[in-house]
């Protein structure tokens, strides 16, 4: 009887003391609270341990006592969405177990589109891209089921863009390319498909809500964007048709470039440089005009602006060579250079 009694109590007490002692989350750090006891000969690592799942290592961080309450501070702050396991497990006691969930995002906005590009009203039939831009980063995966092309009669077109994602570095820009085998004439998919856009049709593109954002969340709203067909584009991009602005020497004035029709929305923001001289270029609305602010005063003399060869127009036309061109046929169409200049100069 004596020994059942003792053992009884001994029970009583290591259930009283795991019962008084808890884990607790407190602005970024661990702390078990209703315990004291010396440091362990194997350290506070060897009793109370912080991992983001049962079976994978320790954070790694630091030990301390602040009042009754022994302190884990993580060497990093708690992330967002990770789910966070604390184990106390002292010699002679039981073990004590909580979980804890990392910090709610961050409240903002719901994402939504904010543009598409090209912004012109008109598109020639053999459009090649269409630029989305988006007001946050947007979430990877099988999103087309969320984007429609249809046309006035409300028709939907037949698998018109190329299943491919196409972001730019931090998910707000989605290229959208055309099948371009219904674009170029005479090949398979254009003879037993058709071009997407015909001319003279006009055209919605259609986002839904459900196109979701890096956080999961549905879109503040649809997109809709519409659009007529025009002719087809297929001249090669010819820089002699452009015409250049005259900055005066002295002055900040801009150098404007006006193109004879509406250029790559997203290349013209990367294939113009002009050599020794810095400053911030813009395009205009319609993709007619690049503009180049200087940050210092122009000097007299010759410049000029390189242009790199991989500019296109709406259409896929690079300078030099039609988008839709025989290179077998026309082998005068290879362009081998990268880049072409412009020379202009400031008296």
């Amino acid at each position: 009887m004596i020994v059942r009694f003792a053992l009884a109590a001994l029970f009583l007490s290591q259930t009283g003391v795991a019962a008084s002692v808890s884990i607790q989350l407190d602005d970024g750090a661990f702390k078990v609270i209703g315990w004291t006891a010396a440091e362990p000969a194997g350290g506070w690592a060897s009793i109370f341990t912080v991992s983001t799942g049962p079976d994978l290592p320790s954070l790694f961080g630091t030990y301390s006592f602040q009042g009754d309450a022994l302190m884990f501070h993580p060497r990093y702050p708690l992330a967002s969405g990770v789910t966070y396991y604390a184990v106390f497990h002292p010699v002679g006691s039981e073990l004590v177990k909580a979980t804890f969930h990392g910090p709610e995002p961050a409240a903002t906005p719901q994402a939504r589109v904010i543009a598409m590009y090209p912004s012109s009203p008109v598109l020639p039939a053999n459009q090649l891209k269409l630029y989305i831009v988006f007001s946050a980063p947007m979430q990877t995966g099988d999103f087309w089921p969320s984007i429609h092309l249809i046309d006035q009669e409300g028709n939907p077109a037949y698998l018109p863009f190329v299943r491919q994602e196409l972001w730019n570095r931090d998910n707000t820009r989605l290229t959208l390319i055309f099948d371009p085998g219904r674009i170029k004439r005479g090949v398979k998919p254009n003879l037993d498909l058709g071009p997407v856009l015909s001319e003279g049709k006009r055209y919605t593109l259609i986002i839904d809500r459900e196109f979701k954002d890096g956080n999961g969340r549905l879109l503040a709203e649809p997109f809709r964007h519409e659009f007529a067909a025009g002719a087809d584009e297929r001249r090669a991009v010819d820089t002699a048709l452009w015409k250049l602005s005259q900055p005066r020497a002295g002055t900040r004035d801009p150098l404007v470039i006006r193109f004879d029709r509406p250029l790559d929305y997203a290349l013209l923001g990367d294939v113009f440089q002009i050599p020794g001289v810095s400053g911030v270029t813009t395009s205009d609305a319609g993709e007619t005009e690049w503009r180049f602010q200087p940050t210092e005063l122009w000097t007299a003399g010759e410049h000029r602006v390189v242009v790199d060869m991989a500019l296109e127009d709406l259409a896929g036309n690079r300078i030099g060579r039609p988008f839709d061109v025989d290179t077998m046929t026309n082998p005068t169409q290879r362009i081998t250079k990268q880049s072409t200049s412009l020379i202009f100069r400031i008296p």
